[in-house]
């Protein structure tokens, strides 16, 4: 279509006010489906009579099929979400636009959105909530809802449209609904039991009426954990250890359920309701068996319980709502005992076929009413119940829902499992070693399903699960069982009893173990084929897709992605085996810029820090785990710096500013806390918990460490008052960053080795790595000292932090061969080592680099070593977001080809997808391909490929941009070429960069 001028526009509007009045009577009366299917009715009538004019080179069939695509509501994807739930009058859209092609069937570069429009209707009245009208803006994201305020509990339309400058899209409909936006919403009382462990809760309703159900809405919080059933069905099955773990008495959450269709398929007026308790982290054990147990915390917590209510309206305007009291049934169930840390008990003698049905009789006189219980939120103190923003944990198919259109499978030569399987795992081996051990091939967090149990009544079946096997010992003697020693205090063990009825299934609930052995005791006639295995996560996209020429670095990506989800747990947990799985700050700090170039993990990590932020304390101080279970307050600096770091790699991922405002006035008072604590003694003594943690040589001074997340801290504070405006606090930040810099130089310089303080590669590297703080006319001799030092022992020594900073630090600095190096090592210490150690290939990313088999009580599947995954993407493939403004391809290159020769990588972003493929084709030639997405622009830059190089040629989908016969010529554009707005190079670096439209292209350089 030509470009909307500002009669069309006018008409638009016209058009939509006027039908929207005259339809509301006739709206009101029609069923929601009816409803919808008037609007999409309506607005395609629209459509066909706009005053558009169509380019007569573009078939119809085309221009149907251009419609807002992956739209979002609250960084909810609605396309993977069939029933999208927010808590805010305010949410924000974003939509990414369809791809365009000309009449040859070739993408059209640089479509660019020029307006947008965007209704909102309830769907149940059909009235109409807001009306943007045409809105000329190039915005396609966060787009933030400007109508009527919305009303608990009541479902909504979003009806949305873009204009480009050559077609108008389709409209798009998708529907959301509102949580309980005040606690007086709630009528529920929360019930359970002191007294014995009522875990299965039941009760009988009546529908009010004959009528037809026109929405049946669930809220419902179990804590520790909780099923839901209605007539002996479990609603929603791949989801599984819910509600999400918090400071219940700060925050606990609830979730909701659409049950309209399912309340609709009942054909009784009695329908039944179960709901199956679990401990969770609700269980006092919990508290007192972890490490640095808080036996104090463990008294605020008790027996489970839950609270529900389901507002049922039906099509004759009667409402009903069911809500749990003391009327409610429970008894407990077969499930005798669960832990996250132990495992589970379950007794399939005392089975209760349709115990959730409301025909159900009990042969037995073990059910009695609840009790009510008060509620885990302590209101006095300010705590509230709130709906649960992110996903839930899941297991299967749904879990893991597959973004990338790049490689299915495994890579060649990675050993592990695929993650686009489907997350059900079988055995790969099976052999008797003190019972059956079944090999998954795979170190995952979940559990394991076993069929086919056929034995006498009151047989005992145990399962045991490990990382790790055993290998021969000293005097050759033979043990290869499995390996308990790295678990701590627990004993991690799911029990069944068999009822004897034969062909017994036994599926572990409200528990999770990280594992790949499995041991089975008391039943040797189980086989592989009995056995099944579920990796459990929080439920996610996969966006990112990472590969390269080497399997090394190939199988360090796998291992990322594991132990990246086997540590995604409502919250990012530090490990799944031992008696931990905490909250830890820092290992959620270090790894989040990987996370989120993998994983559309958005709501997992808001809700993270908001419970940092419910976690602070009045005087700023932020806890180094949260919930706040092992550790201190005020946070190491380098723990508590996830406050900042994850809120602007958040940022940085999404372009959301909403964010940077959210949390922008907590990260301050963390900041200040630190600056009093920083007052009292100084950079030189600046305070600490953990040092560079896990480092193979620990740097002499932690001070060091520490005062490098505190500027680290200060600089990214800086940034964020930029973007938000805050001039005067741009200005004391920036002053005070400055005096801190000239500080740090100052106390950790030192004169005798010149180097930072003892010399380590951790000092230098930190000190590198900041802005500002290494004087000009120092850094390449502290350079050269940190270069030297890795040169000579071969590997880096440092730990965490540090190798955070190591791998951007050399391929900034021009020793993007060295980095490649350390990363392609298989020595100890490296990541390679740890799938090339004799002992066992890792799947998972381990928690120390020597971990086998020096720290073997150590645990193998860890994230907080994740960080080097960003630099796979930033640095190899060269992808930088940018908040989604002018994205950056920047590709880092080796002089040597032998270092690395191919790339292949690609991002699914809120816009849409960047794709980069690179292969060297010589040493002093390569083709870079990539794919900038509409309604978006790029800079490429290319890096010389040989020293001192400057590029001769420059070609772009087989034409020749700009070349050169002697490198000191003038290097421009030699023509105009659809999508290139412009070509620059540095003089210094010999960098070219083009600046570019969305698109596909494929250049070629060749350099001398």
């Amino acid at each position: 279509m030509a470009r909307l001028d500002s009669h069309s526009r006018y008409k638009i509007s016209r058009f939509t006010g006027c039908y929207h009045h005259s339809s509301a009577s006739v709206i009101k009366k029609l069923t929601s489906e009816m409803f919808q299917f008037v609007i999409l009715l309506l607005l395609s009538i629209h459509n066909s009579n706009a005053d558009i004019v169509h380019n007569a080179d573009i078939s119809k069939q085309f221009v149907s099929t251009i419609r807002p695509r992956r739209v979002r509501i609250q960084h909810v994807d609605v396309d993977t979400h069939s029933d999208v739930v927010i808590d805010t009058y305010k949410p924000h859209f974003s939509w990414q636009l369809t791809d365009e092609y000309d009449n040859e069937g070739r993408l059209i570069k640089g479509i660019q959105q020029i307006g947008y429009h965007i209704l909102v209707h309830s769907i149940i009245t059909g009235q109409l909530m807001w009306d943007s009208g045409y809105v000329q803006s190039s915005l396609s994201t966060h787009i933030h809802y400007a109508g009527s305020l919305f009303t608990s509990d009541t479902r909504y339309s979003l009806t949305v449209k873009y204009f480009t400058t050559r077609h108008e899209s389709q409209w798009y409909i998708a529907r959301f609904r509102t949580a309980l936006f005040s606690f007086n919403d709630w009528k529920g009382q929360w019930i359970g039991n002191n007294g014995i462990n009522m875990n299965q809760l039941r009760t009988v309703i009546k529908r009010q009426t004959s009528s037809m159900i026109r929405s049946a809405t669930a809220y419902i919080s179990g804590v520790g954990y909780y099923q839901l059933y209605i007539e002996g069905q479990l609603i929603d099955p791949s989801r599984r250890l819910d509600v999400g773990w918090t400071t219940y008495q700060q925050r606990t959450l609830y979730v909701s359920y659409d049950l309209t269709s399912v309340l609709n398929n009942l054909d009784t007026h009695l329908f039944g309701i179960g709901i199956m308790l679990g401990q969770g982290w609700y269980n006092r054990q919990q508290w007192a068996i972890g490490l640095g147990p808080r036996i104090e915390l463990a008294k605020e917590y008790g027996p489970p319980r839950v609270l529900l209510q389901l507002n049922i309206l039906y099509d004759d305007n009667t409402n009903q709502s069911i809500t749990t009291d003391s009327s409610w049934l429970g008894r407990e169930g077969e499930h005798r005992f669960d832990s996250v840390y132990m495992g589970t008990t379950m007794d399939l003698r005392a089975v209760r076929p349709c115990w959730s049905c409301a025909n159900f009789t009990d042969p037995y006189p073990t059910w009695f009413n609840a009790s009510v219980l008060m509620s885990p939120v302590n209101f006095t103190a300010g705590g509230q119940l709130s709906l649960q923003i992110m996903d839930p944990i899941r297991i299967g198919p749904n879990a893991l829902h597959i973004a990338t259109s790049g490689n299915r499978g495994l890579p060649a030569g990675v050993n592990g499992a695929s993650l686009t399987d489907g997350g059900v795992l079988k055995p790969i081996s099976q052999d008797a070693i003190n019972g059956q051990v079944f090999d998954l091939g795979q170190n995952i967090a979940g559990w394991c399903k076993v069929s086919s149990l056929n034995a006498a009544k009151s047989t005992i079946i145990q399962l045991r699960y490990a990382e790790l096997r055993y290998s021969r010992g000293q005097n050759n003697i033979d043990f290869r069982g499995i390996y308990y020693e790295n678990l701590q205090s627990i004993a991690v063990m799911d029990t069944v009893i068999l009822n004897g009825t034969g062909n017994e299934t036994f599926e572990p609930l409200f528990t999770y173990h990280g594992f790949r052995y499995v041991l089975v005791n008391g039943y040797d006639n189980v086989k592989k084929d009995d056995i099944e295995c579920y990796l459990a996560h929080s439920e996610t996209r996969l966006i990112g897709n990472f590969t390269s020429s080497k399997v090394v670095l190939n199988q360090i990506q796998h291992n990322i992605l594991w132990s990246q989800l086997s540590n995604s747990m409502s919250l990012p947990t530090d490990c799944p085996q031992r008696n931990e799985r905490r909250g830890w700050l820092g290992d959620a700090a270090l790894s989040i810029d990987e996370v989120l170039y993998n994983f559309d993990y958005v709501n997992f990590y808001l809700n993270f820090l908001t419970m940092i932020a419910d976690n602070q304390s009045p005087d700023g101080a932020v806890s180094d785990t949260v919930p706040f279970a092992v550790g201190t307050s005020p946070a190491d600096p380098n723990w508590g710096t996830a406050y900042a770091t994850i809120t602007w790699y958040l940022y940085e991922h999404t372009g959301d500013m909403t964010i940077l405002e959210k949390y922008y006035l907590g990260i301050q008072a963390w900041i200040d806390c630190l600056t009093n604590k920083y007052k009292q003694t100084g950079l030189a003594h600046m305070f600490y918990n953990y040092g560079d943690w896990a480092a193979f040589q620990q740097p002499q001074n932690a001070s060091l460490v520490s005062s490098y997340a505190y500027l680290h801290d200060v600089y990214t504070f800086i940034n964020m008052s930029q973007i938000l405006n805050h001039t005067d606090n741009v200005q004391k930040y920036t002053q005070f960053y400055q005096q801190l810099s000239e500080e740090f130089h100052r106390v950790f310089y030192n004169t005798t080795i010149d180097a930072y303080s003892d010399g380590s590669q951790t000092a230098n590297t930190l000190a590198l790595s900041l802005p500002n703080v290494v004087p000009v006319t120092l850094r390449d001799i502290v350079l050269k000292s940190l270069i030297d030092d890795i040169v000579r022992t071969g590997y880096f020594t440092g730990g965490i932090v540090s190798v955070a900073a190591v791998y951007p630090l050399l391929s900034k600095e021009g020793h993007h061969d060295l980095a490649l190096q350390l990363a392609l090592s298989t020595s100890c210490p490296s990541y390679g080592y740890m799938f090339h150690n004799g002992i066992q290939n890792a799947t998972t990313t381990w928690e120390q680099w020597n971990l086998l088999p020096d720290q073997a009580g150590s645990s193998l599947n860890h994230h907080m070593f994740n960080s080097i995954g960003a630099w796979f993407y930033r640095y190899l493939a060269g992808i930088n977001l940018n908040a989604l403004k002018t994205i950056d391809i920047h590709p880092r290159m080796s002089y040597s080809i032998d270092l690395l020769d191919h790339i292949e990588a690609e991002v699914v972003t809120i816009k849409g997808t960047v794709r980069v493929e690179w292969k060297r084709l010589a040493v002093e030639s390569l083709t870079l391909s990539v794919t900038i997405p509409s309604n978006s622009d790029a800079i490429i830059s290319f890096d010389p490929l040989i020293k001192n190089g400057r590029c001769l040629e420059l070609i772009c989908n087989n034409e020749i941009l700009s070349t050169r016969q002697q490198s000191d010529e003038h290097f421009k554009l030699l023509k105009t070429m659809n999508g290139i707005i412009s070509l620059m190079e540095n003089s210094v670096t010999g960098t070219v960069s083009l600046h570019i439209m969305s698109g596909t292209y494929t250049f070629k350089t060749y350099w001398q």
